[in-house]
């Protein structure tokens, strides 16, 4: 089952009481480290950048776009724009 289904169904997850109010780059790194405290990041920057990279290779580039301009700014930024790699040329 998908994670949200399973998560409105099974645990009672409801999106709308839980929004996220901060947005800025801080805030958004902050729980980042927060969801790994078992397992501490050394730079929870450069962790989000590989994350924001690997799906900007797996992802089309028009969804990226999209999903890009609905960012605050700063946390745009840490999307890297989309690139040629060694033998992988994005569309």
């Amino acid at each position: 089952m998908p994670t949200l289904l399973r998560g409105a169904y099974y645990e009672q997850w409801r999106p709308a009481a839980t929004p996220v109010k901060h947005r800025t780059k801080a805030d958004f790194l902050a729980r980042v480290e927060d969801s790994f405290r078992t397992d501490p990041l050394v730079q929870a920057s450069q962790a989000v950048m590989a994350v924001f990279e690997l799906l900007s290779k797996k992802i089309s580039r028009g969804e990226i776009d999209d999903v890009r301009r609905s960012l605050p700014g700063e946390l745009r930024n840490l999307w890297p724009e989309p690139y040629v790699s060694a033998g992988m040329m994005r569309p």
